[in-house]
Order: C-alpha cells, then sequence, then structure tokens
C-alpha cells in the first residue's frame, strides 16, 4: 500500500532543491527542518484514554514512527495501547489555519477562535447543516497536515498560532505536507487528494442549471393535479421563457411510505407512469432527473420493517423531527439490502440522487463519518453498475474526505437573506479549500418563510452567485415560483434567465476545471490566496474569490448594490471588467463597485484565455438544428508574454496558447488542433477600438490551428 501510495506522490514532483528532515525533539516532539530552518513544529503526539485527558507522548516513544514517504511529504504513524490519539502544531500567532469544515464559522474562511468535532455542525447561523468537512488544515505558514482516518476527532484552534487535533482511534496515520517544487499552497492541496481522495467529472447535466422543488406534491397551478404534471409545468415555463436547464430532482415527497421515504417507488398518485415520464424529461425535453434520499428508516416503510425484523437499526437517539433511526451499514446484509433496494431508481431512468441527512441524530456522533461514507459507496454503486461512471450526477450535503470520490456537494440549508447569501459564499470557498470543488448552493435559500422571501433583491444577488458557481441550482415551490405570484410582477425571472442562460455558455470553461479538480484536486471556487498566497491582505477575504484562475468574481451580499472589491497582487498586473469591459483596475488597490440587480462584479485578469458557448442542448429544443457552438474569448496583454489554458471537451484535452509580442504589437493564438465535434471554433479577441472584440471564424483543423493579429492596442 504505501509503495503504491509512494509512486502516484512521486509523479506530482520536480527534482526538489531541498533537503527536508524530519527528526525528534526531547520532549518527543516532531521537527520539520530544511538546513537549519524549521518549517513545521508538531509540538506534541498525543495519546490518552480519552479525547479531554490526552497527553503529549513521554520519552517511551514506542508506537511512533516517522519518515518521509516523499520529498515532500512526512508520514507519521501512532499505534499504542491508548483509546486516542492526535498531534499538536505551533507556530507564529499571526498563522491562520484553513480546512475541516464547510462550514464558515463566524462568517470566515480560517479557523480563528474555533473548536468542533469533526461532524455535522447542525442548526446555525446563515446556513444550517453545512457539512461537508476533511480531517485536513492548511497554513498560511506554508503547510498541511492530513490525518488519514474516518473515525471520530475533534479540532481546536482556539489557541493564537497553535492547531491540536485527537481522534478516538486506537491508531492514527498523519501526513505533513509541504509544497513540492515552487508549486505552493496549490500543490499542498494536490499531495493530499492524492493522498486521499478526487472527485469525478460529473456529467455536464449535474452543473445545471438545475430546477427542482421542496414538495412538488403541492402548488398546483391551471389544470396540474400531480407531481408528475407539476414537474412537466415546469418544464414547459422553463421552454416558453428560453431558460436553460439541464436536469430537474425530485426532493421529498415523491414515493408511497412514510412520509414519501423507503419503500423505494414513487406514489402512484403522484407519479403514475414513473419510468415514461422520466424517459420523456430525458429523451424529449432533454432533462436529466434525480431524486432524494437519506439512511432513515422512517416508520411503516420497507426499509423500516426490514431493518427492525433483521436489526439493522440503531438505538434510538430520538432524531430530529421523529424520522426514523439509520441502519448500520456496518452490517453486511443491511449494507445489501440498502444497494439492492435502491438500483429500482436507476432502473427507471433517475440519473443521481440528492443525498440527504446523516447528522441529526439518527445515529451515534462518533460513527457519522464512517456511516456517511458507506452510504455515499452504495448510493454511488447503485447508479455506476446502470449508467458507467461520470453519467449520473450524485450530490450531498454531508460528506467527509474519501467520499469526495463518489459524491459532490450541496452547502446545506442556507437561510434566504443576505446572511445566508453571505455565509454560502464563505463556505463555497472554504469547501475548494478542502477540495470538495463541485459545489452548488440552494440558490436563493432554502429556509424561508412566507412570500417574497428571498426578496427579490436577495434572489437576484444569488442568481449571479450561482452563475459563477460550478453547480447552478434553484428551488421553486410554493410562494417561490418566478412566473407565479408574488414573484410574477418582479425582475426576478429576467434575472433567472439571464444569470441560468449565462451558466449554460460558461459550461466549456466550467467543464475545463472540472477536469482539473478531478486531476489535481484543486476547486473551481478558489480562495484568493491560493492564486495570490504572497499578498497578506487576501489572507481573510470571504466574500470573493477566483473561479478558476481567469475570474476574479466579487459577489454582492448584502443590500444597497455596491461592495468594495480588492485586486490581488500577483496573479495579474491590472483586472478588467468582465461585463462592460471597459474599467481596468490595478492590483493592490481597492475599488468601490455598484452594479444592477442585471450584473455582479465580475473581472478577468491579463492574458485570459476564456472557453465559452453553446456546448450542451440541455432543454433548448426550442433551437432549430442545434450543434454545438464554442467560441475563445481572448484578453491579450503585453504584460503576459504567453498564458496557457487546457480545454477540457468531449472527452479530451486542448492546450491553448495564447502569445504576445510588445515589439510589433501583435498577439498569436495556437489552438493546438482543436476539433469540436467537426464544426469551427470561433476566436473573439478582446481589443481596443473594438466596440465587442474583433470576432473571427476559424476553422480547426488535425493540423492544429493559429491565428495572428497584428499593430493592436489591448485593453489593460
Amino acid at each position: 500500500m504505501a509503495r503504491v501510495t509512494f509512486l502516484a506522490l512521486s509523479a506530482l514532483l520536480t527534482p526538489a532543491l531541498c533537503d527536508y528532515r524530519i527528526t525528534l525533539t526531547p520532549s518527543s516532539g516532531l521537527l520539520v527542518t530544511d538546513g537549519n530552518a524549521t518549517l513545521v513544529n508538531n509540538t506534541a503526539v498525543l495519546v490518552g484514554g480519552h479525547n479531554t485527558t490526552a497527553e503529549p507522548l513521554k520519552n517511551d516513544t514506542q508506537g511512533l514512527t516517522y519518515s518521509f514517504l516523499t520529498p515532500t511529504v512526512a508520514q507519521i504513524t501512532l499505534n499504542t495501547s491508548n483509546a486516542f490519539h492526535g498531534a499538536r502544531f505551533s507556530t507564529s500567532e499571526s498563522t491562520r489555519f484553513y480546512g475541516v469544515w464547510e462550514y464558515p464559522f463566524n462568517n470566515r474562511i480560517d479557523n480563528a477562535n474555533m473548536s468542533f468535532d469533526l461532524k455535522g455542525v447542525g442548526n446555525n447561523v446563515g446556513v444550517n447543516w453545512s457539512n461537508a468537512r476533511a480531517p485536513f488544515f492548511l497554513t498560511s505558514a506554508g503547510y498541511g497536515v492530513y490525518a488519514d482516518t474516518l473515525k471520530m476527532g475533534s479540532y481546536d484552534f482556539r489557541t493564537p498560532g497553535d492547531a491540536q487535533f485527537i481522534f478516538n482511534s486506537s491508531s492514527l496515520v498523519y501526513y505533513i505536507i509541504l509544497p513540492n517544487d515552487g508549486g505552493g499552497l496549490k500543490s499542498v492541496i494536490e499531495q493530499y487528494t492524492e493522498l486521499s481522495a478526487r472527485s469525478e467529472i460529473p456529467p455536464t447535466s449535474g452543473l445545471g442549471p438545475t430546477f427542482w422543488s421542496d414538495d412538488f406534491t403541492q402548488d398546483f397551478h391551471g389544470n396540474v393535479s400531480n407531481a408528475q404534471e407539476n414537474i412537466q409545468d415546469v418544464v414547459n415555463h422553463l421552454y416558453d421563457n428560453r431558460i436553460r436547464a439541464t436536469s430537474i430532482f425530485a426532493d421529498r415527497p415523491y414515493g408511497s411510505g412514510n412520509r414519501s421515504w423507503g419503500n423505494f417507488d414513487f406514489d402512484p398518485n403522484q407519479y403514475p407512469d414513473p419510468a415514461s415520464f422520466i424517459k420523456n424529461l430525458t429523451e424529449v425535453s432533454g432533462i436529466d432527473f434525480q431524486v432524494w434520499i437519506a439512511n432513515r428508516a422512517q416508520y411503516g416503510t420497507k426499509l423500516y420493517n426490514a431493518s427492525t425484523h433483521n436489526h439493522w437499526l440503531f438505538p434510538d437517539d430520538h432524531p430530529v423531527g421523529g424520522l426514523g433511526e439509520a441502519l448500520n451499514l456496518s452490517i453486511p446484509t443491511a449494507y445489501n439490502y440498502f444497494d439492492e433496494s435502491l438500483k429500482y431508481f436507476s432502473a427507471v431512468g433517475v440519473k443521481g440522487y440528492k443525498i440527504d441527512r446523516g447528522e441529526e441524530g439518527e445515529m451515534p456522533d462518533y460513527v457519522q463519518n464512517e456511516q456517511m461514507a458507506l452510504f455515499l459507496d452504495l448510493a454511488y454503486d447503485s447508479m455506476v453498475g446502470t449508467w458507467g461512471k461520470g453519467r449520473f450526477y450524485n450530490f450531498a450535503r454531508s460528506a467527509v474526505d474519501r467520499s469526495r470520490a463518489k459524491t459532490h456537494v450541496w452547502n446545506g440549508d442556507s437561510h434566504a437573506n443576505f446572511t445566508g447569501l453571505a455565509y454560502s459564499v464563505a463556505s463555497g470557498i472554504r469547501s475548494g479549500l478542502i477540495s470538495f470543488g463541485i459545489w452548488g448552493s440552494d440558490t436563493g435559500g432554502y429556509t424561508r418563510e412566507g412570500a417574497l422571501t428571498p426578496s427579490p433583491e436577495v434572489w437576484a444577488r444569488w442568481m449571479w452567485f450561482s452563475a459563477f458557481s460550478p453547480v447552478y441550482e434553484l428551488m421553486l415551490g410554493t410562494n417561490h415560483t418566478p412566473w407565479y405570484p408574488p414573484y410574477d410582477n418582479t425582475s426576478t425571472l429576467a434575472v433567472m434567465k439571464q444569470t441560468a442562460n449565462l451558466h449554460a455558455d460558461l459550461l466549456p470553461y466550467i467543464q475545463s476545471y472540472t477536469n482539473d479538480v478531478s486531476k489535481t484536486g484543486l476547486p473551481i471556487i478558489r480562495a484568493l490566496f491560493l492564486e495570490a498566497e504572497k499578498d497578506e491582505k487576501t489572507w481573510d477575504v470571504n466574500d470573493s474569490y477566483f473561479f478558476g484562475s481567469e475570474f476574479l468574481v466579487a459577489p454582492i451580499v448584502r443590500a444597497g448594490g455596491s461592495r468594495s472589491v480588492y485586486f490581488p497582487v500577483g496573479p495579474s498586473n491590472s483586472y478588467l471588467e468582465y461585463f462592460n469591459k471597459t474599467q481596468v483596475y490595478t492590483a493592490g488597490t481597492i475599488a468601490n463597485i455598484t452594479s444592477p440587480l442585471t450584473s455582479m462584479p465580475v473581472f478577468v485578469k491579463q492574458g485570459a484565455i476564456i472557453p465559452r458557448g453553446d456546448v450542451y442542448q440541455g432543454n433548448a429544443k426550442w433551437i432549430q438544428g442545434w450543434a454545438p457552438d464554442l467560441r475563445l474569448e481572448l484578453y491579450p496583454s503585453f504584460d503576459v508574454p504567453e498564458s496557457r489554458f487546457t480545454y477540457y471537451g468531449g472527452g479530451a484535452e486542448t492546450e491553448i496558447v495564447l502569445r504576445t509580442n510588445k515589439a510589433d504589437r501583435s498577439a498569436t493564438v495556437d489552438t493546438g488542433g482543436l476539433e469540436f465535434n467537426g464544426w469551427g471554433v470561433k476566436i473573439v479577441w478582446f481589443l481596443k477600438g473594438a466596440e465587442k472584440g474583433r470576432i473571427m471564424d476559424m476553422k480547426v483543423h488535425g493540423d492544429g490551428g493559429s491565428l495572428k493579429v497584428s499593430n493592436i492596442e489591448t485593453l489593460f
């Protein structure tokens, strides 16, 4: 096992110029040094009979081993007679620690003053149940630490400059991860995810725009009389309004069981012919369909009856809402029963699950991570057996570490107000720092109270944030459907169309970065410091992010339509406002930006290459003779002699290179022989003197494609 890991990690490394060493201190701590410089001070290795009584390992170091697995990854193994094992790290008091939890405690992207278990967060400010998590943290001191376990543990960052973890495990392996040759914290994430797990590339339909309702069995309009007709009503309105969509999912209730779960079926009164209905959605309307599932044996259902008969349920811990206990999936017969029962859904055409719960008292807290990993495994297995890898979309609110290989993430039950939006932006950034890179939020918020919540302003601002998120996911429902009262006389429907269609047009860009997520673990929503690591002003920014590396995105997360934007030093000398393409902002400065509901502060860096276009038809059946259309937006700058972008489409990578020559004021693009389903690729140069950019159609052939423009003035 160790040999395989070593070979995999070594592929990430270029020849190192450093000579890192790890040594035991007289107090039985560990030091990682480079010559005379201390890089990591693992001040204590912790052992004990309880998490509150764990103490530093004394002179007896039996059961402790440590060595470098690769030139930049040290492996520490603890295997003693104690029930709890952990470690403490100390650095300067100004050091920031990031990671572990998706939820942004105190609306921060770092972990200052926080102490909490590695478990679901529950009801909290801004977002309830924002529960992606990983036993991994990054530091502004330049290293990361990964504890390789699914056991329950706790993390403590309350002492400035200190980080501590303790796990309920009789053995523990953890890794100290240093940057590889010039790679910075990005390379720390890359090495961490090589040790743990990386996400699969999702199908394009999973990226959205996705529309859903908390309850399709109500909120009927016109001649609608059941859930099946209600979903079709949504499909029809999206079609009539020319709003792009790729999928729809049904939350509870949809089945015949108690509270619509546990009989592994569709209620025949609400879905008279589910197989035909789903087939029509996919083949005629171009929309994939997913359903809600959870490890909850709700009373009176087949799942509950089989589980009680076979003693598969955890003891009654009075779960929230009395929704029933979870199955102990460590019991092979319980796992197999659940796995086989779920296969009904893929058999009738369902292409993925919204996976809920796992942290509401239906099981003991100490098994949350292990049990949720098992449930995500069986949910994945029940789909991949029918559809194959990358052809269905599973997403969960509760997921830990290695499960990112089996699920993507939505951020839980956001509150439908500006606080919920602000916390969702921060949770998207934090989710990326623990490498749950394929991420989305309930646009407008999930927790709603009464009519016009969210307000049209909140909903519009959130729609723009979702347009520049990996997944655009929007909840409709009773009194919350833009083409029905009370929203029908607001601007909400127009903004929905604008942002959903923009997201669809950005899919070539987003898909290219999902490929990057699968290969490196680097997220699409990136904390500013991942791209501008040497700019200390980026370390605490919780409301703007890089989307990929080309876009700087600054969502408006409070009322009034204005916000200040900081432009990081490092990735670019200046940034161009993306939509009007007239304003340029210098790196290292702050500007106050005002934006109407029909826009959002978004900027591109110098030398950006941005693929956009209509590459996935989805529900756009109104387009006669639809054919895929790809264009490359180019933003040359003489400050950037060369920039590169790896385009991913059709299962293949193509490297696109943009070069500038200041001497003859020219720019050249090489498309690397890009072929796009036999269709030409449109090259769009954004230059001074061209109101909407110089647009050049370019047929690309297998022997490569290169195009040069001369005597130009750039926009930067």
